[in-house]
């Protein structure tokens, strides 16, 4: 910087010095000391205001662990339709009859996947 703009900002910084120093002196010492008064009350006063990150980080951990505990639930409704296959039977199949019966009710299959045999097979 230039010698001389130094100059000027350092008698700039002595003038405005003197002019405070001068304008704390002129006020009474009953001002000085409810305005310390002030000051240290406030220093004291506790701390306040992270409260509500608290409560939001907690409201929005309980929403996600909601979010995540719905999408495990039964989900209840219409059962989509499923493809039934015929077993190939031969001549000599002792069962024959059997599964030629359950094949012709797939009915029986949807009601086992259904929601409403979950409680019945649980008895």
């Amino acid at each position: 910087m230039n010698p001389e703009i130094e100059e000027r900002n350092n008698e700039f910084d002595r003038n405005m010095r003197q002019l405070h120093a001068a304008a704390v002196s002129q006020v009474s010492p009953q001002t000085l000391a409810r305005l310390r008064a002030a000051r240290h009350a406030a220093q004291a006063a506790p701390k306040r205001g992270h409260a509500w990150r608290w409560v939001a980080a907690t409201a929005f951990s309980a929403v996600l662990a909601v979010a995540l505990g719905v999408q495990f639930l039964p989900q209840s409704g219409t059962v989509p339709a499923t493809q039934t296959t015929v077993a190939a039977m031969g001549d000599d199949d002792i069962y024959g009859d059997s599964l030629a019966a359950l094949d012709e009710s797939p009915d029986l299959y949807m009601w086992l996947a259904s929601s409403e045999a979950e409680p019945l097979a649980m008895e």
